[in-house]
């Protein structure tokens, strides 16, 4: 799939997210989940951000993507060119650039928490971000959550009002029309911009949730 689609790239300046299924095969998901466990059993401590019972969280720049040969398999989404070509346009600029890649696994804590990222937010710093289930993602397996078109301007509107911009901007929502819960195969592709309303998902069953997510920004 060209994701580098035009309307795919105007959905998401109008909406601030996408959701695109079945963008690999399954011998490539397979694969992927293969090296995705490898990357986080075995990749050297510098690139460990998180390992502990629940999550495990692996990270890689484009400047040291050679110094674990974990990482290999991550190649192809550093120099793929629908990825670069989506960023440049949606930035308009040739200085955007893809600043990390991330592999997490995430597991049930055993208890629903209301903090940061698991809250409605939006960001100040702006990043373009790029969301690969690995392994399928239905309720309760930690779905990111997204305000809806109609509701987003209202909600930050409203909240600005009340406070002032922060880097992490809290937004309540109590009725659970006004936001998209993007649950998806393993394949599933969810493109969304940091300044959009939007809750990272929390793994509340006994399944694990993989994937591979990629920042980008513009200098």
């Amino acid at each position: 799939m060209n994701i580098s689609n035009p309307i795919f790239i105007q959905e998401v300046k109008e909406n601030g997210y996408i959701k695109l299924d079945d963008i690999f095969t399954n011998e490539e998901i397979a694969n992927l989940e293969i090296n995705c466990m490898k990357a986080l059993n075995e990749a050297s401590s510098e690139h460990v951000h998180a390992n502990t019972d629940f999550a495990k969280v692996v990270s890689v720049s484009e400047k040291t993507l050679n110094d674990d040969n974990n990482f290999n398999f991550l190649k192809p989404f550093f120099y793929n060119e629908n990825i670069l070509n989506f960023i440049k346009t949606y930035f308009d600029s040739e200085d955007s650039y893809i600043s990390k890649i991330f592999v997490q696994e995430s597991s049930n804590t055993g208890e629903e928490v209301d903090v940061l990222p698991y809250k409605m937010h939006f960001d100040k710093t702006r990043y373009l971000k790029f969301m690969f289930y690995v392994r399928d993602v239905g309720p309760g397996d930690g779905a990111i959550t997204f305000a809806k078109r109609e509701w987003n301007d209202k909600l930050q509107e409203e909240l600005l009002k009340r406070q002032a911009l922060k880097e992490e901007n809290v937004v309540e929502i109590h009725d659970k029309s006004q936001i998209d819960e993007l649950q998806g195969d393993a394949g599933t592709l969810v493109i969304f911009d940091t300044n959009v309303t939007h809750k990272a998902g929390q793994v509340l069953t006994d399944n694990k949730r993989l994937i591979i997510r990629i920042d980008t920004t513009t200098k």
